[in-house]
């Protein structure tokens, strides 16, 4: 709650091993294994944030198999990227994660993963094509494409952030893909769903030989784009 943040060390640290926090450090290992079971993160690829309050965000640390981290090893760091709790260095890649809950309120969570399928379309610069299923307009609507920067930089931050108002799903080109929800379970669900959609697309084309799919039109659609801009601004 606003103004009820720790304000110095010691509250800080009291903070990061409360009840609260425990639990979540706990959804985040449970995420980071459910990622690296379905093959989303390759050695020690993806990151995981979660923003505890206004100037607080917890995160995976760098170096580790996200299949195999602990609650021990997560870290809490400032919006400005400063680790002020963890034993383990926080993951390289946060202020990529910063960019977007800086400019979008809704993001209380980010997962950034490297699925094969979405990584690819991410490599390519092309998102898949639009109205295919309900559930990619409903939860991701537009992908976004941010350009090349290097990872963990604060040009990466700036470009993925900038598409995060408008986007819960970003293609980062040559590298990979991230999502942002209202919590760390929803962020997660849309990388399963991004990852689900590109398949879908793939196979999709190939049965129809390149010719135009079948797409969602009409009111139908327009309904879709309207309960996906609800999420963005609610």
């Amino acid at each position: 709650m606003s103004g009820n943040e720790p304000k110095n060390q010691k509250e800080i640290e009291s903070f990061f091993t409360s009840r609260e926090i425990e639990q979540l450090k706990t959804s985040m290992c449970d995420i980071g294994s459910r990622m690296w079971q379905r093959g989303f993160v390759d050695g020690n690829g993806g990151n995981l944030t979660i923003r505890v309050g206004n100037n607080l965000v917890l995160c995976t640390p760098t170096l580790i198999s996200k299949g195999f981290m602990k609650p021990e090893d997560m870290c809490l760091v400032t919006m400005d990227g400063d680790q002020v709790a963890g034993e383990k260095k926080r993951t390289s890649e946060v202020l990529t994660h910063l960019g977007i809950m800086n400019r979008q309120p809704n993001a209380s969570a980010c997962c950034h993963a490297h699925p094969p399928t979405a990584t690819g379309f991410a490599v390519a610069g092309t998102p898949p094509e639009r109205f295919l299923t309900p559930e990619a307009e409903i939860f991701l609507g537009e992908i976004g494409i941010a350009d090349f920067r290097e990872p963990g930089s604060p040009e990466c931050s700036d470009v993925v952030g900038e598409l995060a108002p408008d986007h819960t799903a970003i293609f980062m080109c040559n590298h990979g893909v991230i999502t942002w929800g209202e919590d760390i379970e929803r962020a997660y669900w849309r990388m399963e769903n991004i990852e689900t959609l590109c398949i879908n697309h793939l196979v999709a084309r190939e049965l129809t030989g390149g010719e135009p799919m079948p797409r969602i039109t009409g009111k139908a659609a327009e309904k879709l784009s309207r309960i996906y801009r609800g999420f963005l601004k609610s």
